[in-house]
C-alpha cells in the first residue's frame, strides 16, 4: 500500500503544474510538470515535463524568465532583454527613457505621477518600495499587440531565445497526441494542484486541440491551505509552505523522509535542479504539501 493511496478513491492521482502562456488574458500550456501515482503502487508510473508550442503568432503576453525553464545562458540573454522593459521609480531617466511603457502601468495615480515627472525632470515618491511593486505589475499588461515597435522587437527576440533553447526544443510535444495520451489517466484520476488557473489553461489546451474527456477532472486545489500557511509561516508561496512544511514533519514522521527519496530518485532523471517555477518541481512540492496537509496536519 501507498503512503498516498487512503487520501484518493480513484486509480490515479496526478501532481501537477502549468507554467503559462497567456493570450488575450487567457491562460495557456507553455511547460507542464505532471507526477502520476497508481493506487497501490508507490514509485510515480508517470512523471513528465513537456512544452507545449509556443503560441507566437497569437497576442501573446511577454515571456518572463522567471516561470521558463531553459539553459543557463538562454536565462542570462532572456533577462537582459527583459529588464529592457523595466523601470526604476527613483531613477527620472528610467522613467524617460521608458515613456511608452506607463500606458501599462495598472495604477492611474501613478501613470499621472510619472507623466507629470517627465514634464518637470524631477520626481519625488513618499513610498518608492510600493510603488516599485506596484509598477512592476506592468509584465502582466505587456501584450504584443499592443507595443510600439521598439519593443515589439525586444518581445520577439525573447521569444527566439526561448523557442530555440535546447532544453526547450527537447521538451516540445505535440499537443494533441500528448493530452491523447493522458486522456486515459484524466477519466480516472483525482487531480492535485494550486489555484485555478492550472485548470483553466488545461481546459483551454484540451478544447483547442480538440481533446474530449468524458466527465468532469475530479480535482483538488491545495490553495485552501493558504489561509492557515499564512498564518503559521506568514507565506503561502509553494516553495515556501513545502520548507516550513518539510522542516516541521519529516522528523516526526520518517515515512515522508523514506517516500521523499523514493520520488527524488525517480525524478532525478527529468528534473536535474529542484527550483520553484520549474513545474516539475512544483508539481513535487504539490505532493507533499497535500499528503502532510491531508494526513499527518492537526
Amino acid at each position: 500500500m501507498g503512503i498516498l493511496d487512503e487520501l484518493y478513491t480513484t486509480k490515479y492521482i496526478v501532481f501537477l503544474d502549468i507554467e503559462f502562456q497567456t493570450i488575450n488574458h487567457q491562460p495557456y500550456i507553455l511547460e507542464l510538470g505532471i507526477i502520476i501515482f497508481e493506487k497501490n503502487k508507490e514509485p510515480p508510473i508517470l512523471i513528465d515535463h513537456v512544452n507545449f508550442p509556443l503560441l507566437e503568432n497569437e497576442n501573446l503576453r511577454l515571456l518572463m524568465t522567471k516561470y521558463c525553464t531553459t539553459t543557463e545562458k538562454t536565462t542570462i540573454e532572456m533577462k537582459k532583454l527583459e529588464d529592457q522593459f523595466h523601470i526604476n521609480v527613483t531613477d527620472i531617466e528610467s522613467i524617460k527613457r521608458n515613456e511608452d511603457l506607463i500606458e501599462f502601468i495598472p495604477d492611474k495615480n501613478i501613470r499621472k505621477l510619472f507623466r507629470d515627472g517627465i514634464k518637470t525632470n524631477s520626481i519625488e515618491l513618499t513610498n518608492p518600495e510600493k510603488i516599485q511593486k506596484i509598477v512592476d505589475q506592468m509584465y502582466f499588461n505587456l501584450y504584443k499587440n499592443r507595443m510600439k515597435p521598439t519593443y515589439k522587437i525586444i518581445f520577439q527576440e525573447i521569444l527566439r531565445l526561448y523557442k530555440n533553447d535546447e532544453l526547450v526544443k527537447k521538451r516540445l510535444i505535440n499537443p494533441f497526441n500528448y493530452l491523447s495520451t493522458l486522456k486515459s489517466y484524466f477519466n480516472q484520476m483525482t487531480l492535485i494542484h494550486k489555484e485555478g488557473m492550472d485548470i483553466i489553461a488545461l481546459n483551454n489546451d484540451l478544447k483547442k486541440y480538440n481533446v474530449r474527456i468524458e466527465k468532469s477532472i475530479l480535482h483538488k486545489d491545495i490553495a485552501n491551505y493558504n489561509k492557515i500557511f499564512r498564518n503559521k509561516y506568514l507565506t503561502a508561496k509553494l516553495y515556501d509552505s513545502f520548507i516550513h512544511l518539510k522542516n516541521d514533519y519529516y522528523n516526526k514522521h520518517l515515512e515522508l523522509s523514506r517516500f521523499d527519496t523514493i520520488v527524488i530518485n525517480s525524478l532525478n532523471e527529468k528534473m536535474k535542479l529542484i527550483k520553484a517555477h520549474n513545474p516539475l518541481s512544483d508539481a513535487y512540492f504539490t505532493i507533499f504539501i497535500f499528503l502532510i496537509m491531508e494526513k499527518y496536519f492537526n
